[in-house]
Parts: C-alpha cells; sequence; structure tokens
C-alpha cells in the first residue's frame, strides 16, 4: 500500500470550514474506488494543526487521485483556510 500525508495549519476561525471541507472532500467519488482510508488527525498540544492521512491500494491509484479535480479543491481549500505544511507519500505496511 502507499500513502498521503498532508500536513496543514488552519486559522482557528477557520477550523469549522476545513472540518466541512475535508466532510465534502472524502466522499467516495469514481476516483477513490482504491482508496483504503481517509483520516484525519489533530495534533493534541498544538490546536488547528491536522494530518490529513490517505491510505491508497496502489501508487498509480494515488496518482490518479492528485491529477483530479477533488484533489486540488482539497489543496485550495487548506490554502485558503489556513497553510500547507507538507505533502508526503509514504509506504504503509500492515502488521
Amino acid at each position: 500500500m502507499i500513502g498521503l500525508e498532508i500536513l496543514v495549519t488552519i486559522q482557528p476561525e477557520k477550523r469549522f470550514e476545513f472540518l466541512q471541507a475535508f466532510e465534502l472532500l472524502t466522499q467516495p467519488s469514481p476516483n477513490t474506488l482504491d482508496c483504503i482510508e481517509q483520516t484525519l488527525f489533530e495534533k493534541t498540544k498544538t490546536p488547528n494543526a491536522f494530518l490529513w492521512r490517505e491510505d491508497w491500494a496502489n501508487d498509480e491509484s494515488l496518482n490518479i487521485r492528485q491529477q483530479t479535480e477533488q484533489f486540488r479543491s482539497l489543496i485550495g481549500a487548506v490554502e485558503v483556510l489556513g497553510t500547507l505544511i507538507r505533502i508526503r507519500k509514504i509506504t504503509v505496511t500492515k502488521e
């Protein structure tokens, strides 16, 4: 499996909008059929710092996802509501 991690900080007054965007942009679509899981984590000691994590069946599916309008909307929402800190691909192993 392959994973995608998106680390962001969100302006406190934009928190609710960000959470709504997460719900909207994680809705199933034809381009997310190979998505195993999408999860949002918040740092406990840093309010409004989030890690958006997606696990994908394979690298090809993730690459397709990154070319979609839905993904561009995600990045656009983050840039409007806060600051994009990092995007990185990771290898996911199941135990």
